[in-house]
């Protein structure tokens, strides 16, 4: 009996060490949102890469949740059509929080509801599709 007390409270031990190391080890948080985009008839690639920077200027630089943001396009290969973009995050709480002020940002950059659903309607005639991944990064790999 006196053997299994000293295995439980070893591993009991084990554990409190290595979620202690873990909670301080965690990376940052990804958010990677792969857009599929097209450029219909009455649109053009300039207005599309307009459309990203206008998002960019009234949305991403003014939500202090996202540490950096990166827009990547492709650029060979058999499909043309992928936008891949990817926000960094310091904690899954910043990633969370960074939602809700994006909502209050788009409030605040088309104030009128009109406005508003013109330009999401503008973007979606672009939009094809999307996947949205959430990644953790590993910071014992990170180079």
């Amino acid at each position: 009996m006196k053997r299994l007390t000293q295995i439980f409270v070893i591993a009991i031990v084990a554990m409190l060490f290595s979620s202690n190391a873990l909670a301080q080890d965690e990376g940052h948080f990804y958010s990677v949102t792969t857009w599929k985009m097209k450029v219909p008839a009455d649109g053009s690639a300039a207005e599309l890469n307009e459309l990203f920077k206008e998002w960019y200027e009234k949305i991403t630089t003014k939500n202090d949740k996202v540490l950096s943001q990166k827009v990547l396009r492709h650029v060979t290969g058999a499909d043309m059509r992928d936008w891949v973009v990817i926000s960094e995050y310091a904690s899954w709480n910043d990633m969370d929080a960074a939602n809700d002020m994006q909502s209050k940002l788009v409030e605040e950059a088309w104030p009128n509801e009109d406005d508003r659903r013109a330009w999401f309607a503008k973007f979606s005639k672009y939009a094809v599709t999307h996947s949205d991944e959430i990644l953790q990064e590993r910071p014992e790999l990170t180079k």
